[in-house]
């Protein structure tokens, strides 16, 4: 405890001392500071109300009526003043706390003089005082105020008889006489002198000893609850941060708590704190009645079409009906990148050994067949079987070709790209490389400045695929072919963004879709089935996701997958849409991680 001397408290109590920082604590010991004027004002009222009531018997002011009824009124107009300086807070805290307790001094001093001296049982008001003081005042201020108040009742009891005290000095009388006589017929008030002020200074170290323990213990919720409050404050951040989406739902399945990432990962953009969370996902509060009941993981799901699967996994906090659930949300595509990153480091490895063992033998293949088919005694059976071998010759050169490709996809150099500027060129080179008659592609960009970070050549071999395949396969026999490349917004909340290619292609079998990205897999006899599958493996490299999406009622079909943008732009996401609509429709869409 440090000294208490004014300059510890700066002008202030104790209370104010302890509890500076808190505008909240400070305002409570104004509080204590008014019930105490209020107690004095409620306490003069009831005296003067005995005082009127009482003319007879007179049991307050007997001695001196007038003093008492003004005393009474001076006091309680003193009281009235502090009340109201207690709201204005004018002057400061520690002045009105010693002027109030220095005039309840004075004030009960004169009452009890009114009231027949020491003998009055208003005397007992003074340890009520002295104790108020204990509470407001430094201690060292609260002793002072009970000396003082011992002083007055002592000075009382001496001069309860002065003819006594006179009358024996005028008639010579020896002082050890006067004395011993003047103790012998006033013991009685002695005693009571001695047990008032013993009750002073016990109630002034009591009252200030509890009142400094309620400050202490004051002072120690407020810090306590400033560490909770930055605490919560450190773990809203930490939250609003982490990769992972975070749900907490109560046992009502109300969300209580969600960060951003998760409001992503769910597309709920509107006030969500007490919605139910079926409101904000059907499936994920579906998933969380079955785990609650089964405890079973629950399986991956997307949101919506344009969204990567989500995987929820569940955790309450606590125990018993009433417990929280604690909702995690794993990004699928993430963990599918960290995955090929680990594959990409073997297949490269593997690849690079495999392709030149494999091209040498079929470089001599392919010499040997051409040799065969210069010869001039072949017949027309062997020299068709020349033309299969060179022919399948180049067919296992291209897998092999692509595969290198594909080992070779971590060597990513993302730039930004300003889509149109960029779908402009690639149109030029990708008309002049199509056989006649050349194709038609229109292009929609909105807005015109909307910019993505993406390998450039990585994006131009998915959308020359693509688009080859619209070439081949999403246009009728004998009609023109037109493809439309139209980039937007992806929803209101300006965070992503689509672009999607558009033909009239009849679409993919229902038997054909699960096996669509497996590798080798082709309905074309001169296909590798190696495109599709190449082109989800550099989607995920970039941070993309390439996704099958099944035909709408207009038989819409679309492959969508996630690449992020170049974070300048007016956007932070953006979502490529690769759209064969009507009977084909492939989308390509990126979410920012």
């Amino acid at each position: 405890m440090r000294s208490a001397n004014r300059n510890d408290f700066n002008g202030q109590t104790p209370f104010q001392n302890v509890l500076s920082g808190s505008a909240m604590d400070r305002r409570r010991v104004w509080y204590v500071f008014r019930a105490f004027n209020i107690y004095r004002l409620v306490m003069a009222l009831i005296l003067l109300g005995i005082y009127l009531l009482d003319q007879r018997s007179r049991v307050f002011g007997k001695d001196d009526p007038t003093l008492f009824l003004w005393t009474i009124l001076i006091y309680s107009a003193v009281v009235v003043l502090a009340i109201v300086g207690s709201f204005q807070r004018r002057p400061a805290l520690y002045w009105q706390s010693h002027v109030q307790t220095l005039v309840d001094l004075i004030a009960l001093s004169l009452l009890i003089h009114a009231s027949g001296g020491i003998t009055s049982s208003l005397s007992i008001l003074m340890v009520t005082a002295i104790a108020a003081s204990g509470i407001l005042l430094p201690l060292y201020s609260a002793l002072t105020a009970a000396a003082l108040a011992f002083f007055i009742m002592l000075g009382y009891w001496f001069l309860d008889s002065p003819d006594f005290a006179l009358s024996g000095w005028s008639d010579a009388v020896p002082f050890s006489r006067w004395v011993a006589g003047f103790f012998q017929n006033r013991t009685d008030t002695l005693g009571r002198v001695g047990i008032l002020g013993a009750s002073f200074f016990i109630a002034a170290l009591l009252t200030y000893t509890l009142a400094e323990r309620a400050r202490r213990s004051d002072a120690l919720v407020h810090e306590r609850s400033r560490e909770l409050l930055e605490m919560a404050e450190l773990n809203q951040v930490i939250i609003r941060h982490l990769q992972s989406g975070i749900i907490v739902v109560d046992n009502f399945a109300r969300v209580r708590l969600i960060n951003d990432k998760a409001r992503e990962l769910l597309n709920y953009y509107l006030p969500i704190h007490g919605s139910a969370l079926r409101d904000v996902s059907p499936q994920l509060s579906q998933d969380l009645t079955t785990w609650l009941v089964t405890e079973n993981a629950p399986k991956p799901f997307r949101q919506a079409q344009h969204l990567p699967d989500i995987t929820p996994t569940f955790s309450l906090l606590g125990s018993g009906r009433t417990a929280d659930t604690l909702i995690f949300l794993e990004d699928s595509t993430q963990v599918v990148q960290r995955l090929q990153q680990i594959k990409l480091a073997a297949l490269g490895r593997m690849t690079a050994g495999i392709a030149h063992e494999i091209r040498n033998p079929l470089t001599a293949i392919s010499h040997a067949a051409q040799l065969l088919q210069e010869s001039v005694i072949l017949s027309d059976s062997d020299q068709r079987l020349g033309e299969i071998i060179h022919i399948n010759v180049k067919r296992a050169n291209r897998i092999i070709s692509d595969v290198l490709d594909l080992s070779r996809r971590d060597q990513i150099k993302q730039e930004e790209i300003a889509l149109t500027a960029w779908l402009e060129e690639f149109r030029r080179e990708f008309v002049r490389g199509q056989d006649e008659p050349q194709p038609e592609l229109d292009i929609q960009v909105s807005p015109t400045d909307l910019k993505i970070r993406f390998d450039s050549g990585h994006l131009q071999q998915v959308l020359w695929n693509l688009c080859t395949n619209a070439c081949l396969h999403g246009t009728p026999p004998g009609e023109q072919v037109r493809i439309v490349l139209r980039a937007d917004r992806l929803d209101n909340n300006r965070l992503k963004a689509f672009l999607e290619v558009i033909d009239s292609g009849k679409g993919i079998e229902q038997a054909e879709v699960k096996k669509l990205f497996e590798p080798f897999f082709t309905t074309k006899a001169q296909g590798t089935g190696l495109g599709l599958y190449i082109s989800r493996e550099i989607c995920e490299a970039n941070g993309a996701q390439l996704q099958y999406i099944p035909p709408s009622d207009k038989g819409a079909v679309a492959f969508a997958s996630p690449l992020p943008i170049h974070r300048c732009a007016p956007v932070r996401s953006s979502v490529l849409l690769l759209n064969h609509s009507k009977q084909q429709d492939m989308e390509w869409m990126g979410i920012t991680r």
